[in-house]
């Protein structure tokens, strides 16, 4: 529940714009990720290598202060867990990544029309 939280302004957001702007958000939306995707593969053959990104985790210890009963202040130590991400560089197979940049291109291109198409529709549908 507590990682649904943060996402409750988006729903606001999104709750404020127009049924045009919905739809045309809906249907560039195969199109933006294609594009993060290529983003993403051409960086890797850029580097020689992909980045992952993993947590660590580590345990220790941490000042703290408690007050008793009494209202008197004292300080011990108290057990933290801290939470890192770090990046980690993965092995990829260049010719694997080259065919799939390959990929990732031809289906730009047919989802630039699709997005075309159905931009215009939406102007059509929700005329501002």
């Amino acid at each position: 529940m507590r990682y649904l939280l943060p996402l409750a302004p988006l729903a606001l957001l999104a709750a404020c714009a127009t049924p045009q702007q919905q739809c045309l958000n809906n249907v560039s939306e195969p199109l933006r990720v294609n594009a993060f995707l290529i983003a993403q593969t051409q960086a890797n053959l850029d580097r020689g290598f992909a980045v992952d990104q993993q947590q660590r985790v580590s345990r220790g210890f941490d000042m703290c202060r408690q007050r008793d009963r009494d209202g008197n202040v004292s300080t011990t130590l108290c057990p933290t867990t801290r939470v890192k991400t770090v990046n980690v560089p993965q092995a990829i197979n260049m010719d694997v990544e080259r065919g799939t940049l390959d990929q990732l291109l031809a289906r730009q291109a047919i989802l630039e029309k699709q997005a075309s198409t159905a931009t215009n529709q939406c102007r059509l549908l929700y005329p501002e």
